[in-house]
């Protein structure tokens, strides 16, 4: 029920839908993906996914921006933007090199700030999420989810 609605519903190859492959981490099932998975579970099994509603930052991500992230957006283009801007006056570099630092820094400063101030996310296994619509009802207890 579950892996069928994951390989039907949400395009993941069947090869990697196993008992303990991770919905987020494993099969990338997130955000609106992951609301529209758990909504059709509801309406064809009938359980109850209102304590997910509370817990869903410790197991999934949002789908779109939130106005922090925005403006998190706009002083990282900036400061990358501007500092890449300074280095190539500085070194005498043609504005395509200036573009090409910009985004470089971009990348990096993303893929650092994930590292250092992003969270992990606590895994959900397909075992896991048969395991909650056959007792028909997510757990109140989130250390309860495996």
């Amino acid at each position: 029920m579950v892996r069928k609605l994951l390989i039907e519903g949400q395009g993941v190859p069947e090869r990697k839908v196993t008992p303990d492959a991770r919905i987020l981490h494993d099969l990338g099932v997130d955000g609106d993906d992951a609301s529209e998975m758990f909504e059709a579970l509801h309406e064809r099994f009938g359980t109850d996914f209102s304590e997910l509603n509370r817990q869903w930052p410790m197991f999934f991500n949002t789908e779109g921006a939130s106005p922090r992230a925005i403006l998190i957006g706009i002083f990282a283009v900036l400061v990358c933007g501007g500092a890449a801007g300074m280095l190539a006056a500085a070194l005498d570099w043609p504005t395509v090199a200036a573009w090409a630092l910009a985004i470089a820094l971009l990348v990096c400063g993303g893929w650092l700030f994930s590292r250092w101030f992003g969270r992990e996310l606590q895994p959900l296994t397909v075992a896991g999420l048969a395991e909650i619509v056959q007792a028909g009802s997510w757990p109140s207890d989130p250390a309860d989810v495996r």
